[in-house]
């Protein structure tokens, strides 16, 4: 059984999941990828909460949520943070991301410009959808670019982008650290 070590959660510390609906499994055929969501991990108050960019308008979702999909089995996570980063630049991005995304609506107008861009690459500048509306990684990544680390490095960043980031300069792979298993006997 998983279970999340929270001693080893950040402010801002991402979130990559690979989720069982519908959508998650189109998005995932479309990218090639093995994940179709990002997120920021946010602790207010003595709780962890996600920074979820998801229709139908971004907004904090209680980390419980995430923790009852994983043990049903219909997700599974990754956790990555930015090489160099410390505490600080997650609290950065964090903030960045409840005053710029939050509340904001989820940019659906950008999915066929982004689906155009996972068929014949990336060559695609300006920005896919509209400025005032965000899509999960486009918000992450927005946060992140913020605080001073921009690991996708272009506009019309998804999923995909966020894995091959992971690695030396850009993302650091902490799943096996935070990710455990409690052993049923």
């Amino acid at each position: 059984v998983p279970y999340i070590d929270q001693r080893l959660l950040r402010n801002g510390m991402i979130l990559h999941a690979q989720t069982k609906g519908f959508f998650g499994r189109a998005i995932r055929w479309a990218l090639k990828s093995w994940g179709n969501h990002d997120a920021l991990l946010y602790h207010e108050a003595g709780s962890w909460w996600v920074c979820d960019a998801e229709p139908p308008v971004a907004r904090l979702t209680p980390w419980g949520e995430w923790e009852r999909r994983m043990r049903r089995g219909k997700c599974q996570l990754r956790f990555y943070w930015p090489y160099g980063a410390i505490q600080m630049d997650g609290n950065v991005a964090v903030k960045w991301w409840l005053a710029n995304v939050r509340n904001a609506p989820y940019d659906k107008t950008a999915f066929p410009r982004l689906l155009w861009r996972a068929v014949i690459g990336p060559w695609w500048k300006s920005q896919a959808g509209k400025d005032h509306a965000w899509w999960c990684t486009e918000g992450v990544r927005g946060a992140w670019k913020f605080a001073g680390f921009d690991v996708w490095k272009h506009n019309n960043s998804t999923p995909l982008d966020t894995e091959e980031a992971v690695g030396v300069g850009g993302l650091d792979d902490c799943t096996d650290s935070v990710l455990g298993l409690i052993e049923t006997n």
